[in-house]
């Protein structure tokens, strides 16, 4: 009774946002990547689940990351079944698996609001160092020219550590001549699995701020939102759920680690969600207010049963 009396008084201040994380494999290198991989591959049918439920239990804006989800050919039957359900639909890529063609022109224009693509370096040589992947810098260049016609649906992730903090006015430059949507930026944090390499990426609170104020001087002109996250602002904002229905939020500080809090799909999911984590961060909230959330048709929903036979198709 007094759990229920704890959820209904933080009503109000509830999370709005769920991170759904494919947590199998990556195609990348990233050393500073807190996604502890290594599960089982993902099933589209439980996945379109564990989507579903994100619905019924009232969040809004739903972010796709990980892994990247385009790993998975299920992957656009399930964003545009969570669009017809009404979420505004956040998917993260590392670009690799996003192939160039028509069809996912189509499918980011119909289905995503918002696609996050990462650069972490003004060029190759600090990009691919801190993506552990050679020749990725110029795959993502190639994939925000590919998407130029839609770069209101963009937003550029950028980690900052102590390796590339150097960097980061060029990159601003760099940034700002294409003019996505947003930019965010990210002070790494030694969260998770991150936390093993502390000592080579750890970047001071104040290192950071003022890699903030070298880059805002160069924003300030261009018509391009800018996001700042350091490393405590995130904690508690949201659930992160694996793609096996697995729900895991932010120890309370000072512990940088995750707590598996149980299943998605179990009767007190929210209440156990909501006694854990707060609303949205003002920081991120407004990219989930950018623009009105289009909805796909509801015969579009008759691809993608959640509850007939699973479809492992990968």
């Amino acid at each position: 009774m007094h759990f229920l009396k704890v959820f209904q008084s933080n009503a109000e201040n509830r999370p709005l946002r769920a991170v759904l994380n494919f947590a199998h494999k990556c195609a990348m290198n990233c050393q500073w990547c807190y996604v502890p991989f290594g599960a089982p591959p993902a099933s589209e049918h439980e996945v379109a689940l564990i989507v579903s439920r994100i619905a019924d239990l009232g969040f809004k804006w739903l972010t796709v990351g990980g892994g990247d989800p385009f790993q998975y050919s299920f992957i656009p039957r399930i964003l545009r079944y969570a669009k017809s359900r009404g979420l505004f639909v956040h998917v993260d890529t590392h670009t690799k698996s996003l192939h160039q063609s028509q069809s996912n022109l189509e499918l980011v224009s119909d289905a995503i609001d918002l696609l996050g693509l990462p650069l972490d370096g003004s060029g190759s040589r600090v990009h691919d160092h801190m993506r552990g992947s050679e020749g990725h810098f110029d795959l993502v260049c190639r994939r925000i020219e590919w998407l130029s016609s839609l770069r209101s649906h963009i937003k550029i992730n950028t980690i900052v550590s102590l390796r590339n903090a150097h960097d980061v006015v060029d990159l601003a430059r760099f940034v700002s001549s294409f003019a996505p949507a947003r930019w965010s930026i990210y002070q790494y944090w030694p969260i998770g699995p991150a936390a093993r390499v502390s000592d080579n990426h750890a970047l001071s609170d104040s290192k950071f701020l003022e890699c903030i104020e070298e880059v805002s001087g160069i924003i300030a002109t261009r018509k391009l939102i800018l996001e700042i996250n350091s490393r405590e602002s995130r904690r508690d904002t949201y659930p992160i759920v694996h793609h096996d229905g697995e729900v895991f939020v932010h120890a309370s500080a000072p512990h940088d680690k995750f707590i598996s809090i149980g299943s998605i799909f179990a009767p007190n999911a929210l209440a156990s969600i909501c006694s854990a984590c707060i609303a949205e961060r003002h920081q991120a909230k407004s990219r989930y207010l950018m623009q009105t959330t289009r909805l796909i048709p509801p015969q579009s929903e008759a691809n993608l049963s959640v509850k007939g036979t699973p479809n492992d198709t990968r």
